[in-house]
């Protein structure tokens, strides 16, 4: 396997499909960016509370505002909820749809069939549901999984109890790396293949042992992983910062409502760059873990009870095979004589 093509062919896939970075990759990146950003800075106010030994609790103090909001504006409060309600279908379900139709679309064009984003979503809404009930299972033991669960125990239970729990944590942590390594396969067993959750990851972790000298494309794709989750962080961080900093100046020198609409477009402008960068990440993941996928998969893997002709004799049937096939071609003198008749 030619690691550095298979990146370079994938990149060039990336930037000449534009529908899907759009459709597949930034639509979705809005929902998982906004809700990354509200929690990062839920994250920052809660530890900053926590640290200036607030008696309540930050969580206290959003559920008391916005039961305020909704009793001061009742006559908002139903679009509102409506809105949030098509929201979270949005973040829970649009994510994993457009991750499957992104790899049916992308594994379809590697082999040569005219597909776009429809062809995509009609054949990978098929695997929506097996493709989430094994999303559930693995984000049990996920990064993110374990970063909010240290969280919980040091806001609620304690330093003492979090320096308790750190073996635990650590525990947590190495089989999400595991998973995260072994697994990799898994979620293109169910799209492409159409196979079953259990049945998917163990073709995943079986297609991983078997081909361990590849670690270094895999190396590489979980660089390219963390550089996302490292850039999306970085975003993720900077954008509530460059909302508050700014609105807080704004508010300081002219009116409230000035600094509020100036904030208001600089964080939309963030997020639109940021869900843009993320989908761009994303569809370019998609297909190198794809293009890896199918040059694997279409190798044939050779059974302990297979014979293995040697080259000489190999050579040998060969040279049989041709000569058979000689002495049943006509004698040229005998044709020449009856041809002179």
């Amino acid at each position: 396997m030619n690691y550095r093509q298979l990146i370079a062919e994938s990149w060039v896939y990336t930037q000449k499909h534009n529908n899907l970075i759009f459709w597949l990759g930034f639509i979705p990146a809005l929902f998982t960016t906004t809700v990354a950003i509200f929690y990062m800075a839920y994250q920052f106010f809660a530890f900053k509370g926590f640290f200036e030994n607030d008696p309540d609790s930050f969580f206290h103090d959003v559920v008391s505002f916005l039961w305020a909001s909704i009793q001061e504006h009742i006559s908002w409060s139903v679009p509102l909820i409506i809105l949030a309600v098509i929201f979270g279908i949005c973040y829970f379900f649009l994510p994993i749809l457009a991750k499957a139709a992104a790899i049916q679309t992308i594994a379809r064009n590697r082999n040569g069939q005219k597909a776009g984003v429809g062809t995509g979503l009609r054949h990978g809404i098929v695997s929506f549901l097996p493709l989430l009930e094994y999303g559930m299972i693995v984000g049990t033991f996920s990064i993110f999984s374990v970063f909010v669960e240290m969280s919980f125990v040091v806001r609620n239970l304690g330093p003492s109890m979090f320096t308790l729990l750190v073996p635990f944590f650590v525990l947590m942590s190495i089989v999400s790396l595991f998973a995260a390594l072994f697994l990799v396969f898994a979620s293109f067993y169910i799209v492409i293949d159409g196979n079953g959750v259990f049945e998917s990851m163990k073709n995943s972790v079986k297609l991983v042992i078997l081909n361990w000298k590849h670690a270094f494309l895999i190396g590489v794709i979980m660089l390219i992983i963390g550089a996302r989750i490292v850039l999306q962080a970085v975003i993720v961080f900077l954008i509530p910062t460059i909302i508050v900093l700014v609105t807080g100046y704004i508010a300081t020198i002219t009116l409230p409502i000035t600094g509020i609409i100036i904030g208001g477009v600089i964080g939309l402008i963030g997020l639109i760059l940021a869900a843009y960068l993320n989908g761009v990440v994303d569809i370019f993941a998609y297909s190198v873990w794809t293009f890896a996928f199918l040059q694997l998969t279409s190798e044939e893997e050779i059974d302990a009870r297979k014979k293995i002709e040697s080259l000489e004799k190999q050579e040998e049937k060969i040279e049989e095979e041709i000569e058979k096939e000689l002495e049943d071609i006509p004698d040229m003198e005998k044709f020449e004589g009856h041809k002179n008749l």
